[in-house]
Protein backbone atom coordinates (compact mmCIF):
# COMPACT_ATOMS: atom_id res chain seq x y z
CA UNK A 1 0.00 0.00 0.00
CA UNK A 2 2.77 2.39 0.98
CA UNK A 3 4.68 1.55 -2.19
CA UNK A 4 1.58 2.30 -4.28
CA UNK A 5 1.09 5.66 -2.55
CA UNK A 6 4.75 6.54 -3.22
CA UNK A 7 4.28 5.84 -6.92
CA UNK A 8 1.10 7.93 -6.94
CA UNK A 9 2.94 10.85 -5.32
CA UNK A 10 5.60 10.76 -8.04
CA UNK A 11 2.91 10.82 -10.75
CA UNK A 12 1.41 14.11 -9.49
CA UNK A 13 4.37 16.45 -10.23
CA UNK A 14 5.12 14.54 -13.43
CA UNK A 15 1.54 15.19 -14.54
CA UNK A 16 2.13 18.95 -14.30
CA UNK A 17 5.45 18.56 -16.11
CA UNK A 18 3.61 16.76 -18.91
CA UNK A 19 0.91 19.45 -18.91
CA UNK A 20 3.59 22.12 -19.22
CA UNK A 21 4.98 20.31 -22.25
CA UNK A 22 1.49 19.91 -23.78
CA UNK A 23 0.80 23.64 -23.35
CA UNK A 24 4.14 24.35 -25.03
CA UNK A 25 3.17 22.19 -28.01
CA UNK A 26 -0.24 23.90 -28.23
CA UNK A 27 1.61 27.21 -28.23
CA UNK A 28 3.73 25.93 -31.09
CA UNK A 29 0.61 25.06 -33.08
CA UNK A 30 -0.85 28.53 -32.46
CA UNK A 31 2.41 30.06 -33.70
CA UNK A 32 2.20 28.04 -36.90
CA UNK A 33 -1.41 29.27 -37.29
CA UNK A 34 -0.16 32.87 -36.76
CA UNK A 35 -2.30 33.27 -33.65
CA UNK A 36 0.57 34.83 -31.74
CA UNK A 37 -1.34 36.15 -28.73
CA UNK A 38 -2.80 32.74 -27.86
CA UNK A 39 0.63 31.23 -28.41
CA UNK A 40 2.15 33.66 -25.89
CA UNK A 41 -0.61 32.99 -23.34
CA UNK A 42 -0.05 29.24 -23.56
CA UNK A 43 3.63 29.84 -22.76
CA UNK A 44 2.41 31.69 -19.65
CA UNK A 45 0.17 28.73 -18.76
CA UNK A 46 3.15 26.42 -19.22
CA UNK A 47 5.11 28.61 -16.78
CA UNK A 48 2.41 28.09 -14.13
CA UNK A 49 2.53 24.31 -14.59
CA UNK A 50 6.33 24.36 -14.39
CA UNK A 51 6.14 26.19 -11.07
CA UNK A 52 3.58 23.71 -9.74
CA UNK A 53 5.51 20.57 -10.71
CA UNK A 54 8.59 21.60 -8.74
CA UNK A 55 6.57 22.91 -5.80
CA UNK A 56 4.46 19.74 -5.56
CA UNK A 57 7.50 17.49 -5.90
CA UNK A 58 9.07 19.17 -2.86
CA UNK A 59 5.87 19.29 -0.81
CA UNK A 60 5.11 15.61 -1.44
CA UNK A 61 8.76 14.54 -1.17
CA UNK A 62 8.30 13.05 -4.64
CA UNK A 63 11.53 14.13 -6.33
CA UNK A 64 12.96 11.56 -8.70
CA UNK A 65 15.73 11.35 -11.27
CA UNK A 66 13.14 10.64 -13.94
CA UNK A 67 11.13 13.70 -12.88
CA UNK A 68 14.19 15.94 -13.01
CA UNK A 69 15.16 14.78 -16.50
CA UNK A 70 11.56 14.97 -17.73
CA UNK A 71 11.34 18.52 -16.39
CA UNK A 72 14.54 19.47 -18.23
CA UNK A 73 13.20 18.09 -21.50
CA UNK A 74 9.84 19.82 -21.03
CA UNK A 75 11.49 23.15 -20.18
CA UNK A 76 13.75 23.03 -23.24
CA UNK A 77 10.77 22.58 -25.54
CA UNK A 78 8.25 24.87 -23.79
CA UNK A 79 10.62 27.69 -22.82
CA UNK A 80 13.46 27.29 -25.30
CA UNK A 81 12.26 26.06 -28.70
CA UNK A 82 8.67 27.36 -28.54
CA UNK A 83 9.31 31.02 -27.55
CA UNK A 84 12.33 31.15 -29.86
CA UNK A 85 10.17 29.99 -32.78
CA UNK A 86 7.40 32.38 -31.72
CA UNK A 87 9.77 35.36 -31.67
CA UNK A 88 11.08 34.42 -35.11
CA UNK A 89 7.65 33.91 -36.72
CA UNK A 90 6.09 37.03 -35.23
CA UNK A 91 8.84 39.49 -36.23
CA UNK A 92 12.47 38.32 -36.26
CA UNK A 93 12.13 36.74 -39.70
CA UNK A 94 11.91 40.31 -41.02
CA UNK A 95 15.54 40.87 -40.00
CA UNK A 96 16.92 38.07 -42.16
CA UNK A 97 20.06 36.24 -41.03
CA UNK A 98 20.37 38.43 -37.90
CA UNK A 99 16.94 37.37 -36.69
CA UNK A 100 17.72 33.70 -37.38
CA UNK A 101 21.06 33.85 -35.56
CA UNK A 102 19.55 35.51 -32.47
CA UNK A 103 16.74 32.92 -32.46
CA UNK A 104 19.24 30.05 -32.51
CA UNK A 105 21.34 31.80 -29.86
CA UNK A 106 18.34 32.07 -27.54
CA UNK A 107 17.45 28.38 -27.95
CA UNK A 108 21.05 27.22 -27.47
CA UNK A 109 21.47 29.49 -24.44
CA UNK A 110 18.34 27.93 -22.94
CA UNK A 111 19.71 24.44 -23.50
CA UNK A 112 23.03 25.42 -21.90
CA UNK A 113 21.20 26.97 -18.94
CA UNK A 114 19.18 23.79 -18.35
CA UNK A 115 22.18 21.45 -18.57
CA UNK A 116 24.15 23.65 -16.16
CA UNK A 117 21.22 23.70 -13.73
CA UNK A 118 20.69 19.92 -13.95
CA UNK A 119 24.36 19.23 -13.24
CA UNK A 120 24.36 21.63 -10.29
CA UNK A 121 21.27 19.98 -8.80
CA UNK A 122 22.78 16.50 -9.29
CA UNK A 123 26.02 17.44 -7.50
CA UNK A 124 24.36 19.22 -4.57
CA UNK A 125 22.23 17.95 -1.69
CA UNK A 126 20.70 21.35 -0.82
CA UNK A 127 18.87 24.05 -2.72
CA UNK A 128 21.28 26.34 -4.53
CA UNK A 129 20.69 29.77 -6.09
CA UNK A 130 19.75 29.70 -9.74
CA UNK A 131 22.85 30.71 -11.70
CA UNK A 132 21.64 32.67 -14.70
CA UNK A 133 18.08 33.72 -15.46
CA UNK A 134 15.79 30.66 -15.23
CA UNK A 135 14.55 29.66 -18.68
CA UNK A 136 10.82 30.09 -17.82
CA UNK A 137 11.50 33.74 -16.98
CA UNK A 138 13.40 34.19 -20.25
CA UNK A 139 10.39 32.76 -22.11
CA UNK A 140 8.21 35.13 -20.08
CA UNK A 141 10.19 38.13 -21.37
CA UNK A 142 9.41 37.19 -24.98
CA UNK A 143 5.78 36.15 -24.48
CA UNK A 144 4.81 39.11 -22.26
CA UNK A 145 6.38 41.57 -24.74
CA UNK A 146 4.35 40.02 -27.58
CA UNK A 147 1.10 40.12 -25.57
CA UNK A 148 1.61 43.76 -24.62
CA UNK A 149 2.43 44.77 -28.21
CA UNK A 150 -0.63 43.09 -29.66
CA UNK A 151 -2.85 44.55 -26.97
CA UNK A 152 -1.48 48.05 -27.61
CA UNK A 153 -0.92 48.06 -31.40
CA UNK A 154 -2.31 44.73 -32.68
CA UNK A 155 1.15 43.93 -34.03
CA UNK A 156 4.82 44.03 -33.03
CA UNK A 157 5.75 47.71 -32.87
CA UNK A 158 9.47 47.13 -33.38
CA UNK A 159 11.15 43.95 -34.60
CA UNK A 160 14.49 45.39 -33.45
CA UNK A 161 13.20 45.74 -29.87
CA UNK A 162 12.08 42.09 -29.86
CA UNK A 163 15.47 41.13 -31.33
CA UNK A 164 17.23 42.94 -28.48
CA UNK A 165 15.01 41.37 -25.81
CA UNK A 166 15.52 37.89 -27.25
CA UNK A 167 19.29 38.38 -27.33
CA UNK A 168 19.37 39.85 -23.80
CA UNK A 169 17.25 36.95 -22.53
CA UNK A 170 19.82 34.51 -23.92
CA UNK A 171 22.69 36.45 -22.36
CA UNK A 172 20.99 36.51 -18.95
CA UNK A 173 20.48 32.74 -19.07
CA UNK A 174 24.19 32.04 -19.64
CA UNK A 175 25.32 34.74 -17.19
CA UNK A 176 26.56 34.18 -13.63
CA UNK A 177 23.82 36.36 -12.10
CA UNK A 178 22.15 34.52 -9.22
CA UNK A 179 18.40 34.29 -8.66
CA UNK A 180 17.47 32.91 -5.25
CA UNK A 181 14.95 30.05 -4.95
CA UNK A 182 11.80 30.79 -2.96
CA UNK A 183 12.56 28.28 -0.22
CA UNK A 184 15.54 28.03 2.08
CA UNK A 185 15.16 24.52 3.40
CA UNK A 186 11.64 24.30 4.80
CA UNK A 187 11.29 28.04 5.27
CA UNK A 188 10.58 30.88 2.90
CA UNK A 189 13.30 33.47 2.39
CA UNK A 190 12.59 37.12 3.22
CA UNK A 191 12.52 37.91 -0.51
CA UNK A 192 10.05 35.05 -1.06
CA UNK A 193 7.64 36.40 1.55
CA UNK A 194 7.63 39.77 -0.22
CA UNK A 195 7.05 38.08 -3.58
CA UNK A 196 4.14 36.09 -2.12
CA UNK A 197 2.45 39.24 -0.77
CA UNK A 198 2.90 40.96 -4.13
CA UNK A 199 1.56 37.88 -5.90
CA UNK A 200 -1.63 37.90 -3.82
CA UNK A 201 -2.16 41.61 -4.52
CA UNK A 202 -1.44 41.29 -8.22
CA UNK A 203 -3.79 38.30 -8.54
CA UNK A 204 -6.70 40.68 -7.92
CA UNK A 205 -5.43 43.17 -10.50
CA UNK A 206 -4.82 40.36 -13.00
CA UNK A 207 -8.56 39.69 -13.23
CA UNK A 208 -8.93 43.01 -15.07
CA UNK A 209 -5.47 43.59 -16.52
CA UNK A 210 -3.74 40.21 -16.97
CA UNK A 211 -1.35 41.48 -19.67
CA UNK A 212 0.02 44.28 -17.50
CA UNK A 213 0.45 42.03 -14.46
CA UNK A 214 2.26 39.38 -16.53
CA UNK A 215 4.85 41.75 -17.98
CA UNK A 216 5.24 43.61 -14.66
CA UNK A 217 6.09 40.38 -12.83
CA UNK A 218 8.65 39.42 -15.46
CA UNK A 219 10.28 42.87 -15.29
CA UNK A 220 10.35 42.82 -11.47
CA UNK A 221 11.91 39.35 -11.38
CA UNK A 222 14.58 40.15 -13.96
CA UNK A 223 15.49 43.47 -12.33
CA UNK A 224 15.57 41.82 -8.89
CA UNK A 225 18.40 39.54 -10.00
CA UNK A 226 20.29 42.32 -11.75
CA UNK A 227 20.03 44.77 -8.84
CA UNK A 228 20.93 42.07 -6.31
CA UNK A 229 23.97 41.15 -8.39
CA UNK A 230 25.13 44.79 -8.59
CA UNK A 231 24.66 45.33 -4.84
CA UNK A 232 26.55 42.14 -3.91
CA UNK A 233 29.37 42.96 -6.34
CA UNK A 234 29.72 46.42 -4.79
CA UNK A 235 29.78 44.98 -1.25
CA UNK A 236 32.40 42.39 -2.19
CA UNK A 237 34.68 45.10 -3.57
CA UNK A 238 34.44 46.99 -0.30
Amino acid sequence: MANGFTKFKIIIPNFFTALSLVFGLISLQYTMDKNFVNSAWFIAASMVCDFLDGKLARLLHAQSKFGALFDTLSDFVAFGVVPGFLAYKVALFELGITGAVVTFFYILAGGYRLVRFTLAETNSTKKQPFVGLPIPAAAGIISSYIILNFFSWNSIKSANSLLALTFISGLLMVSKIEYLPLEKGKKFSREAKLFIVLALLSAVVAIRYPYYVFILWIVVYVLYGLIRHIVLSYKNRN
